[in-house]
């Protein structure tokens, strides 16, 4: 009996292995193990998402296409329920419960709430602006990024991002994907980047559009 409760064991152990991969993010000098784990499991997700939307197709090409779908006139866009997916906001609320969506996003309307015209009325004031998040300029992650990565695209892409609030998905997926090699999405901080800023950010936007 021992010994059929061994085998059972091993037998979950490897399975469960098998449907876990690993990512070498590169990031474990400024966000902690949970984190890692965290992000880990968000860009497990989206790329199950995405290889079954592109079937057998390369990876690195899958997502260069992703990309291209925001703004090419012609080419296929993902559909509305490859967005409006609960399984995507579990994954966000994870992130919220873990401390982990605060270093990387912040509310629209959090972000813009200081800024204020010549009269000191605050602009930008629209109540829209809940429904967005975007980096946090002043959260761990966009430096983590930037000191991390290799890829001087992904590395303006944080910093337009930070300059530019609430910029178009369309004109930020083109600004991207314009300077980025295919090469460049052999790194798993790379990808993770589109995850999080061209996946959660938009199922965050459409989800809560969809709820009006």
């Amino acid at each position: 009996m021992k010994k059929v409760f061994f085998l059972l064991f091993i037998s979950s152990f490897f399975c469960h292995s098998q449907t876990n991969k690993k990512f070498d993010f590169e990031l474990d000098n400024c966000l902690s193990a949970l984190d890692i784990n965290e992000l880990s499991h968000a860009l497990e997700y989206f790329e199950n998402e995405l290889q079954q939307r592109y079937k057998n197709e390369n990876l690195n090409t899958v997502y260069l296409k992703y990309l291209e779908s925001f703004y090419v006139p012609g080419e296929e866009n993902p559909e509305l329920e490859f967005f409006l997916n609960k399984d995507a906001l579990k994954i966000i609320e994870r992130l919220k419960s873990n401390n982990t969506f605060d270093k990387i996003w912040i509310s629209l309307s959090e972000a813009v709430s200081l800024v204020r015209d010549d009269n000191g009325d605050p602009i930008l004031n629209d109540p829209d602006n809940d429904k967005f998040i975007i980096i946090n300029k002043n959260g761990v992650y966009q430096e983590c990024v930037r000191s991390s990565t290799n890829s001087s695209i992904i590395k303006l892409y944080i910093q337009f991002e930070m300059d530019n609030p609430g910029m178009s998905f369309t004109l930020s997926a083109r600004f991207l994907r314009r300077g980025l090699k295919e090469k460049e999405l052999d790194s798993d901080l790379n990808r993770l980047v589109i995850a999080l800023g061209f996946y959660y950010e938009y199922s965050y936007m459409m989800n809560n559009y969809n709820e009006d």
